[in-house]
Order: C-alpha cells, then structure tokens, then sequence
C-alpha cells in the first residue's frame, strides 16, 4: 500500500524475465513517510514514478499522492498520439490540482518532486521536476540523467561551488521547482529509446530514487548495488544502507532492468512508417442502357419504328392545331 512507512513491489515481465522493483521507507527521523511511488499501467505503456512531498504535516504527504492519483486519472481521461504528450500532459495536471488544493490555508506550502518514467514499446520519456533523480547503469557505469532544479545545483553550474560541496551545502534541499509551486510549470523531460544489444552487451538499468537515497549513497555505491544484485535485492540493500548512516530522511528508490541500451534516436527497427494512405479505387460497374427491341425479329423493329414515327407526326399535328385555334 503507497504511503507505508517501508513498502516494496515487484512486477514480472513474463516476455522478457526482467523484474522491475520498489520500495520506500520513512527513514529513521521522520514519523511520517512523504514519499511515494508507483507504477501506473496506460493504453501507451507503463509509468513508474516517484514522489518526494513537502509542506510540514500531512502537507507533503497528501501533495504526492495527489500527484500520483492525478496522474492516473489523467492518463485515463483522454487519448494521446505520443509518450511524451500523454506524460507531460498527466504531470502539469497534476501540478494543476496541487497548485489549487493550495488555496487551502492548511496546506499552502505543499508540493512535490517528481520523477516519471514511461515506458512506451521501445521508447522510454522521462519528465521530472525538483530534486528527485533518474539515473541510468550500464557496464558498471552510472550517469544521472535529471538535473536537480534546487538553489545549489544552480550554484554549481554557475562554478562558485563543487558537485561535491552540493550536498553538504546548508541550502542542498531548496527547490526552484516543483509540483504545485507555480501555475506555470515548466517541466523537464527526456526521451530515449531502447535499443536491441547484441550476444556480450549488456543491458541498461533505469533507477528513479528521492534525495533520501542519493544523499547519503553515492553514486557508485548506487551502480554496485544494482549491478551485483536482483532489483528486489538492490532495493532493499540500498534503503538499509541509507538508514545505516542516519536515515534523515525517507527514501525511496525504483529499479527498472531494461530489455537493452537507452539512445537519444529511434533504432531503424522501430521507425513506423507513416500509415499508408492508399485511396480507395470505387467499384464503378458499367450499367447498360436496356435495349428496348432486345427479343425483336427486325420486321417487328420496323413496325414498331413505324408506329413510333406515326405516333410523332399525331402528337405534333394536335399541337399545331391548338396553336391555331387560340
């Protein structure tokens, strides 16, 4: 159930064996669990996502699980043509909602991060806003694919402090976005798409966590964990490895073992082309005139070709005739 103090789910890919896995604890100093995640199932795909909430007592709580049940709901409402437009479309109603349930005295300072992603056949969009995190692992290797939107990450691209100094920084954890801050959200989003690996390659893991994890886990501690073990495994390893060094904080972590490596362009395989438009060629059969002396001997064709003529000649008399007489 989303909002236990430590939960986890695991889904089975029967096409392919991978298994996917979350969980999310509330931590050792927190009474209550403002993370959420879940795996949303939509005609276009499946949705992971992962919640970081805000805004004090239940605030923060109810913000993220608005988000995921709006997100839902919204995915639901309508028809999309693309990944892209189906989640963005889903993300800023959900800030949409938020920003209106924060009229509401008691919860005027709520909100929440999010991460997303969704996998569409062989594509795969992320879209996230705030400090929640995407990364990807392949061959041992991580790469964060998200880039904080916090008041220190904009520090560090500036140059006046280090990626290093970032998460120890007094300010490491003020936002400059999130869901339900501004009517206006601008979201970030990403799109990739999987591509086939031949016989020795290895297959990519997609990883969305909290800032409770990365916090006090780093990176590479991040990539062994996933790359040594099971999804399921990695999950709880990690969370407990968090806790193990304070645990200020909740943490949720979704471990997503890809079917093969994420590019930024479409594989050849997968390019559809345009639905051919064929134009449909009317059936036009050829209606023949009925031949009215189909059946007659000529002579019964001159004889009724004569009564035929007569019946002119009569026909034009009689109008001449009342030409005359009026």
């Amino acid at each position: 159930m989303l909002g236990d103090s430590t939960t986890g789910t695991r889904e089975r890919d029967a096409g392919s064996g991978l298994v996917p896995a979350a969980i999310t604890d509330v931590g050792c100093e927190r009474e209550i669990n403002e993370d959420r995640y879940a795996v949303i199932d939509c005609p276009l795909g499946k949705i992971w996502v992962v919640c970081d909430g805000m805004g004090g007592s239940l605030g923060g709580e109810l913000a993220a699980q608005l988000a995921i049940d709006t997100i839902r709901r919204g995915l639901e409402s309508k028809e999309f043509d693309t990944p892209q437009e189906a989640l963005t479309f889903a993300v800023e109603e959900a800030n949409r909602v938020i920003v209106l349930r924060r009229q509401n005295p008691q919860f005027s300072s709520m909100g929440t991060t999010i991460v997303a992603a969704m996998l569409s056949g062989s594509q795969v969009v992320i879209a996230h806003a705030g400090d929640s995190r995407a990364y990807l692992v392949r061959d041992g290797s991580i790469e964060q694919l998200t880039v904080d939107h916090t008041y220190v990450q904009d520090l560090v691209e500036r140059g006046a402090i280090s990626e290093d100094e970032a998460l120890s920084h007094p300010q490491a954890h003020v936002l400059t976005r999130c869901l339900g801050a501004d009517p206006r959200l601008k979201l970030d989003s990403l799109e990739f798409w999987n591509w086939k690996v031949g016989k020795g390659e290895s297959k990519d893991i997609l990883i969305l966590v909290s800032d409770g994890l990365y916090s006090l886990v780093d990176d590479q501690e991040i990539a062994k964990s996933v790359c040594s073990r099971s999804a399921q495994e990695s999950c709880v390893e990690l969370v407990e490895l968090a806790k193990a060094r304070g645990g200020f904080d909740n943490i949720t972590v979704s471990i997503l073992p890809l079917a093969g490596q994420l590019r930024g362009e479409e594989p050849p395989a997968a390019k559809k082309a345009g639905p051919k438009l064929q134009k449909r060629k009317k059936k036009v059969e050829k209606i023949e005139k009925p031949n009215p002396f189909e059946g007659f001997t000529l002579g019964k064709r001159l004889v009724f070709m004569l009564l035929l003529f007569l019946l002119g000649l009569i026909s034009t008399s009689l109008v001449l005739a009342l030409m005359t007489f009026s």
